[in-house]
């Protein structure tokens, strides 16, 4: 990796000619902004880890990567990340485990939102930050709906809205 903002085709679907995807470098900017000095990372549905490798590559990160699919743990751990099989909806971890925990493009997927976002309140240290990644689609969780959703559980949400070169709308979501 040549430049740890330049997050290369993580989510090909938005990716540009140049093979970046720039709201996956805005969600990696995020991450990093929000890690002060050492910092414990979580990475919430972690797929087959392309953004896993990369937050573990930044200076004094302790990073954990979780997913529901075994399959994407095998993936995630071959990038030499500690990958563990878990529910987003009952995580591991003691309370105020985690300076950050990210969540990109998974959380329409989650059969209940309201306890997943309580489980990663739970997991995170005062002061820490959830960074959210999701797109405009129609679902329990989108950019529509997703700065609502998270002040339920967050009393500073931030959200940056991108236009994609495909014209699909994407937010990154930033809360505290």
């Amino acid at each position: 990796m040549d430049d740890i903002t330049s997050t290369g085709p993580l989510r090909t679907q938005h990716a540009t000619a140049d093979g970046h995807d720039p709201a996956a470098r805005e969600a990696f900017k995020a991450i990093d902004r929000a890690m002060v000095g050492d910092s414990d990372v979580l990475e919430v549905g972690c797929g087959a880890g392309a953004m896993a490798e990369r937050i573990n590559a930044l200076p004094g990160v302790r990073l954990v990567a979780v997913d529901w699919s075994e399959s994407s743990v095998t993936q995630t751990a071959a990038r030499g990340v500690d990958a563990r099989r878990a529910d987003v909806c009952y995580l591991p971890f003691e309370d105020d485990t985690f300076d950050v925990v990210h969540a990109g493009w998974m959380l329409h997927h989650v059969r209940d939102l309201d306890r997943a976002l309580a489980e990663v309140r739970r997991v995170l240290r005062p002061g820490g930050t959830f960074v959210a990644l999701t797109d405009g689609e129609t679902r329990h969780f989108s950019s529509e709906n997703g700065e609502f959703t998270l002040t339920r559980r967050f009393s500073d949400v931030r959200r940056q809205d991108l236009e994609m070169p495909d014209g699909d709308d994407v937010t990154v979501f930033e809360a505290r």
